[in-house]
Parts: structure tokens; C-alpha cells; sequence
């Protein structure tokens, strides 16, 4: 009896586990669902989270390369700068040498045109001188001209001259080879007579001395006159000037190479004092140049 109401004691404790038991598998499938739950939602935070860490190492590796691409940059820009400051030092020192240069050109355009104004100055000289020197070419030009103009005349009066010289010299010849033979017939006459009379004295006597002195004064004084007629006649006849040989027959001295001497010139010149007996109709008719010698136009120097 004790034994089948131990095994109804026993009916009863397993629906209590039985409970027990439906109990803890009920809190263990919430357990299991909730951890399932969270399983999952773990499962899709770690995806997300391994999406986000892809997502970040892609972004990394982007960060990284647009770091060493800007580190790149970076250099190139500090070499650029350095570059830069390079050129800026070279472009400072050509400037300050550029501002010398400047300077330089500044003091030597100031210098050009103070040269400038006295070159002007000497320019307006110059041209004053020009024009002075052009007044004095044209003066000489027309002294050049006025002494041509006269060499000319003088020229044609000395070949007038000349001529008319040797006309006179060849006429005053002629007339003393006439004379010489006049003396020398009347010398011929006198020694006859001389001779003559000598004879006659001899035939008559011895003649006084005083008869000898006298012929023989006589007979000296027809040798000088001789002599002195056979000299060529250099002197102008009537107590005139004295010609001299290889003169120019009363001509003034002319130095055509010598324009100086030639303002001496007289303006007029007169004929040469000769005067010679002519002979009818040996003298030919020469015209003289009418033209007189101008004064040069000498402006005061």
C-alpha cells in the first residue's frame, strides 16, 4: 500500500518538471531567439562594420594616395618656392642692376643734353662761320675774277709793249748801223784828208807841234765819238729814264703765282718813256687795249 502511494507521489513530480522543464526550454528558446536575435543583428552590425572597414580602407588607401600625391604637391611646391625664391634673389640683383644702368643712363642722358646744347651752339657758329666764309669766297671769287680780268689787260699791254720795244730797238739798230757807217765814211774821209795834209806837210816841211797836237785831238775826239756811237743805246734819248736790259719796258712787276703782290698793282699803267727817231713808214699801226685794269673789290679783312 505504502508502495503504490510512493509511485502516485511519484505521477505528480514530473508534471511539476514537466512544467519545470517546458519552463526552461520555454526561457531557453527565448534565450536561443534572443540570442539568435542578436546573433543576427550582430551578424549584420559586423557586416556593416566590415562594409564600414572596407569602406575605410578604401578610404585610406585613397587618403593615403591623395597624402603622398599632396606630399608630391607639397615637394614640388617647396622646390617651385625655393625655385622661386631663387629666381626673386637673381631678379633683385638684376634690378639694382638695372637701377645702376638707370641711374647710369639718367647721368648720361643729363650729360647728352648739356652736350647737346653746346653743340647746338657750336652748330649755330659753325653756320655763322659758313656764312662768313661763303661772303668771303664770294668775295675772293670776284677778286679771282678782277685779277684775271686784269692779267689779261696786262698781259696784252706787255705784248704791246714788247713789240712795240723790239720795233723801237730794231729801228734804233738800224739807225746805229746808219751812223756807224756815216762816222765810219766820214773817219775814211778824214784819214784821207789827214793823210792828205800829211803829205802835203811832208812835202812842204817839218809841221810846228802845235799843228801836230791838233791833228791828233781831233783824230781822238773821232775815235770817241765812234766808240760811244757803237755802244748799244741802253738810255732814252733827250735826257729821258735809263731802260735797263731785260727789263720789262717800263711794266710794273707782275707774280702771276703771288695774289698778295698782285693788289699792289697799279690800276693804271703808263706806257714806257722811250722815245727814238723813227723812220717814215716803218712804224706800223698797232691798236692799244683800251680796257683799264679794276681795282680789286677788297673787303676790310
Amino acid at each position: 500500500m505504502v508502495g503504490f502511494g510512493a509511485n502516485r507521489r511519484g505521477g505528480r513530480l514530473p508534471s511539476f518538471l514537466f512544467v519545470a522543464l517546458l519552463a526552461v526550454i520555454a526561457v531557453l528558446a527565448f534565450n536561443c531567439w534572443s540570442a539568435s536575435s542578436r546573433q543576427a543583428l550582430l551578424r549584420e552590425e559586423l557586416a556593416e562594420l566590415q562594409s564600414q572597414a572596407k569602406r575605410t580602407e578604401v578610404a585610406r588607401g585613397r587618403l593615403e594616395k591623395r597624402n603622398s600625391d599632396l606630399l608630391g604637391k607639397v615637394d614640388s611646391h617647396r622646390k617651385q618656392l625655393e625655385q622661386r625664391e631663387a629666381d626673386y634673389s637673381h631678379l633683385s640683383s638684376q634690378l639694382q642692376a638695372r637701377d645702376g644702368q638707370v641711374k647710369k643712363c639718367e647721368d648720361g642722358k643729363v650729360k647728352l643734353q648739356n652736350n647737346i646744347s653746346y653743340q647746338l651752339a657750336d652748330i649755330h657758329r659753325l653756320k655763322e662761320q659758313l656764312a662768313e666764309l661763303r661772303q668771303e669766297f664770294i668775295r675772293q671769287e670776284d677778286q679771282l675774277h678782277e685779277y684775271k680780268k686784269n692779267n689779261t689787260y696786262l698781259a696784252r699791254r706787255l705784248e704791246y709793249d714788247s713789240l712795240q720795244c723790239g720795233q723801237q730797238i730794231k729801228e734804233m739798230r738800224l739807225q746805229h748801223e746808219e751812223n756807224i757807217k756815216k762816222l765810219m765814211d766820214q773817219i775814211a774821209q778824214e784819214q784821207k784828208a789827214t793823210q792828205k795834209i800829211q803829205s802835203n806837210k811832208d812835202a812842204e816841211g817839218h809841221p810846228n807841234s802845235d799843228d801836230q797836237a791838233a791833228s791828233k785831238t781831233a783824230v781822238e775826239t773821232e775815235d770817241k765819238n765812234a766808240e760811244k756811237n757803237e755802244q748799244p743805246s741802253d738810255r732814252v734819248v733827250n735826257g729821258k729814264e735809263k731802260i735797263k736790259p731785260g727789263g720789262d719796258a717800263g711794266m710794273p712787276e707782275i707774280e702771276d703765282n703771288d695774289p698778295a703782290k698782285a693788289e699792289d698793282t697799279p690800276t693804271a699803267i703808263k706806257k714806257p718813256l722811250i722815245s727814238a727817231p723813227r723812220s717814215d713808214g716803218l712804224q706800223p699801226v698797232i691798236n692799244l687795249p683800251t680796257e683799264q685794269p679794276h681795282a680789286p673789290n677788297l673787303a676790310p679783312g
